[in-house]
């Protein structure tokens, strides 16, 4: 014996997505079916000449019990989607029906809506099925006994019946779980895109973390370092040079005050302070400048090309890849001289020190987030390191 699924309306323990599909959507539509044929029915016996006024008082009396039967257990049964509240209605419908269609058997186009209403209530085709057999049997003694047809025609009137109720009860029941297997997917499916969401949503967090992890890294812990290596610098020159001290203590103060200016950018999501205040190719000169005097070693920048005007996000990347690439050969390279130069968008950055693996994990935000951050743009980075020096190439589009 084939089931639905439970609760095709919705309202009932698995109703989560109340209202949506197109069977819950349809249930006043059944109502109203039944109500406007009904009403019919009373209508018609109410002004049949063919009626006394006895049968036309009693068939009219059916009628409107058979009305308020619906309207108190037949809406709970269809929304309720129970075979027990089903066939409470069932038990009662049919009796009714009976004796209404006893006085006037006109009124026998009400079975077109009445053999629908078993499929529309219960969750079991079987049911469904028992209940228009016993509808048509019904029918069938009522046209039989007491509207004196023949026995042939009363039986083929019941077994024409009964077929066309059950071929009407398939199709009903395809329809609502057509309807049920809709609002499943579209429960799936709103499952899904809040689980895309969530994902999507976490995604956007990891990468607003990994950039502000870049540009912590790019600005700010550089600035420190530059800072601390300042103030170490002065502290040991205090007592043998104090000239070259006070000189290293201006400069930290003014590593300082540009890291402090950076920290409120980046909180604000700004442009880099250098870029706001000058163009790129002069934002570069001043960190090769300030390397200059952080490390002593001679650093010198040469711009060619002119200054074509860059994006923003452009100039941002080519800025931060000079300052990554000055602090890891003011860390690691142990060099003699840096040469940095600008063409456009292609920055280059060499030195002559001791060189390094570039494919050797370093386990930190600086080549890989310098990396990354070229990408982000379309741009490359190839750098090409041995024993006589490091050469760091960054190639945007301009």
């Amino acid at each position: 014996m084939a089931t639905a699924p439970t609760d095709p309306t919705g309202t009932g323990p698995a109703g989560s997505a109340a209202g949506r599909d197109a069977w819950a959507r349809g249930i006043v539509l059944w109502d109203l079916a039944f109500l406007l044929a009904l009403a019919a029915a009373v209508g018609i016996a109410l002004n049949a000449d063919a009626l006394i006024h006895g049968s036309r008082v009693r068939a009219v009396a059916a009628l409107l019990a058979l009305g308020c039967w619906y309207a108190v257990i037949g809406v709970r049964a269809v929304r309720a989607w129970s075979t027990m509240l089903a066939l409470v209605y069932v038990a009662g419908m049919i009796p009714l029906f009976l004796f209404a269609f006893a006085q006037y058997d006109t009124l026998g186009f009400l079975l077109f809506v009445l053999y629908a209403q078993p499929w529309t209530m219960a969750d079991r085709i079987g049911f469904a099925v028992a209940a228009d057999a016993v509808l048509a049997l019904g029918v069938g003694a009522v046209a039989f006994f007491v509207h004196h047809e023949s026995l042939a025609a009363a039986l083929a009137e019941s077994v024409i019946a009964l077929g066309f109720a059950v071929l009407f009860g398939f199709w009903v029941h395809s329809i609502i779980d057509q309807s049920v297997g809709r609002r499943a997917v579209i429960t799936e499916l709103e499952r899904t895109r809040e689980e895309l969401a969530a994902v999507s949503h976490r995604a956007g967090v990891l990468a607003e973390r990994e950039r502000l992890a870049r540009e912590i890294h790019d600005t700010l812990a550089q600035g420190f370092t530059s800072v601390v290596v300042l103030l170490e610098l002065a502290e040991s020159e205090v007592d043998t040079d104090p000239a070259a001290a006070r000189k290293r203590l201006a400069a930290a103060r003014e590593t300082a005050r540009q890291n402090l200016a950076e920290s409120r950018a980046l909180v604000a999501a700004l442009t880099p302070v250098d870029l706001q205040a000058a163009p790129l190719p002069e934002a570069i000169g001043r960190l090769v400048d300030r390397f200059g005097v952080e490390t002593g070693l001679p650093a010198r920048l040469t711009v060619t090309g002119g200054s074509p005007p860059l994006p923003a996000n452009t100039e941002v990347v080519l800025l931060r890849a000079a300052q990554e690439a000055l602090a890891n050969v003011r860390k690691h390279a142990g060099a003699g001289r840096v040469e940095v130069s600008l063409d456009g968008a292609v920055l280059v950055v060499a030195d002559d020190g001791a060189g390094f693996d570039p494919a050797a994990p370093t386990g930190g935000y600086g080549l890989a987030g310098m990396r990354r951050r070229v990408a982000e743009i379309g741009g490359t980075v190839s750098i090409a390191s041995g024993p006589s020096g490091t050469r760091v190439e960054v190639r945007c589009s301009g």
